[in-house]
């Protein structure tokens, strides 16, 4: 019975609310858009995506939006903040590629509306969920942190793990297959790390760290789910004495090896550790035979200015592990570095960043990310969904058709999420930002978001087992060139 009040009260709220929308009059209407926060005016964004909640940017009472399908329909919200009710807003985006947004604001008791922006509704779907990292921005403790689950189709958030568990501890580089919420690895740095990896109904903690590997990060799972290319770093960092440079983190050794899940075997290449060159950020391609990652050469501790990578690839071998005997250089381009290369998961694109010189990006207000036609082998500025700060670390959707890409864009200071739709022509549409219930929420969070990555469903980890002391020591082997590849 009280169900069926709430239902009752709701529909009269809805009934009245939709009377006050369509009795005021504006008493001025403006020729130019309003300008809201977040910036949602003209976007793409997926129909099963959770409301674009926003607000009015600027000094106001009181706020009416109307959104309107182009083939029927209609919703209507009024408040500080556009509050759109979840299942008005899934119904309305289900019927409509097209949707006319109308903004009108009480301003000193004058009601001013402005000219209606579009959002265009595209059906190809988003994953449901966005695995990310939340970290505070420092530079020598590890402060609270953890790895955080998003339902991209509503507003919920859930805590996959944070390093609380272990005190002292730090929780990085989650990865999944192709965004299999069965699969998932995420290393644990501390006095009690290791590299935790679910597979299946199975899980394992590994001790990663032996005399051939000081431990490796930057994961990248071949697609049959079989092995995770690492790249294994000697990581340093620096502080810059200017204002517009705050960190410089760099490698003075890096390498790339492949761990085999399934016999616990860490493959070692003489071809991939060349003391005088950086190898680092792999990636499978989506038919896992070819090995993507960054090269450049090793320049003392104090010429890290001048180290640039290259983008490169190597042939893989899925039957036994092993790689060809020739590197192959992609691209490569004078001034600048690549990092970050990930393929699309149908085979079509490769993106990655580009920034002046080193490879942790996130630290370069010119980074911008660049995407190469696999095959054509052309190579462009995504100036579409670029800013004037930085841009760096992305992921692809499973269905190829969605990136979501880390940028400080907004205050230059802390990272946020952003959606881009790319369409058949290999365009990408004005970029989102994350939608949240209270749009506001996103400058009050003194966090960065970092590592995006879609998955397809939410992930079950025991975290018994993560914060169990035991941990499982690994196999190594070197594994010479295959000249048949």
């Amino acid at each position: 019975m009280g169900t069926v009040i709430k239902y009752i009260i709701a529909f009269l709220y809805a009934v009245a609310l939709y009377g006050c929308v369509t009795e005021v009059r504006p008493s001025r209407i403006e020729d130019e858009m309003p300008e809201i926060y977040p910036d949602y005016t003209g976007v793409t964004l997926p129909v099963n995506i959770a409301p674009l909640n926003f607000a009015f940017d600027g000094d106001y009472e009181d706020m009416i939006v109307e959104v309107n399908g182009e083939n029927g329909g209609r919703l209507a919200v009024r408040g500080k903040i556009a509050d759109f009710p979840i299942r008005q807003w899934r119904r309305l985006l289900s019927g409509n590629t097209r949707l006319s947004v109308t903004v009108t604001v009480n301003k000193s008791g004058m009601w001013m509306r402005h000219a209606p922006f579009k959002w265009y509704v595209s059906q190809d779907r988003v994953d449901e969920v966005l695995c990310y990292r939340r970290v505070d921005p420092g530079y020598e403790f590890y402060a609270k942190m953890g790895i955080y689950e998003r339902n991209l189709t509503s507003f919920r958030e859930r805590v996959l793990y944070e390093n609380t568990n272990i005190p002292g501890s730090c929780v990085n580089c989650h990865s999944f297959p192709r965004g299999d919420p069965s699969r998932m690895q995420l290393h644990l740095r501390g006095s009690r790390g290791g590299t935790f990896l679910l597979d299946g109904e199975q899980t394992k903690i590994f001790n990663m760290v032996n005399s051939q590997t000081p431990g490796c990060v930057y994961p990248y799972w071949h697609p049959d789910g079989q092995y995770i290319a690492y790249s294994v770093n000697d990581i340093r960092q620096t502080f810059h004495n200017t204002p517009d440079e705050v960190l410089e983190v760099y490698d003075l050794a890096s390498d790339v090896v492949v761990f085999n899940v399934r016999t616990g075997t860490l493959i070692v290449y003489p071809i991939l550790k060349n003391p005088l060159m950086l190898e680092t950020f792999p990636a499978f391609s989506p038919d896992g035979r070819t090995l993507y990652f960054c090269r450049a050469q090793a320049r003392p501790e104090e010429e890290y200015r001048d180290v640039r990578y290259s983008l490169c690839s190597i042939a893989f071998d899925p039957s036994d592990g092993s790689v060809g005997d020739s590197i192959s250089v992609l691209f490569s381009r004078e001034g600048a570095s690549v990092s970050f290369p990930r393929p699309s998961y149908d085979g079509k694109y490769l993106m990655f960043t580009l920034s002046s010189f080193g490879n942790f990006s996130i630290w370069h207000k010119e980074a911008d990310l660049y995407i190469m036609d696999l095959d054509t082998g052309d190579i462009r500025c995504v100036d579409e969904i670029n800013s004037s700060d930085t841009e760096s670390y992305h992921s692809w959707s499973t269905s190829s058709k969605w990136v979501v890409f880390s940028t400080r864009r907004d205050d230059g200071l802390y990272t946020r999420l952003y959606f881009s739709h790319i369409d058949d022509s290999g365009r990408f549409s004005k970029p989102f930002l994350l939608p949240q219930k209270d749009p506001y929420s996103n400058e009050r969070l003194l966090q960065s978001y970092n590592i995006p990555e879609f998955v397809t469903g939410m992930t079950d980890i025991p975290v018994r087992k993560i914060t169990d002391k035991n941990r499982e020591k690994i196999k190594v082997t070197t594994k010479k060139n295959n000249n048949h590849l």
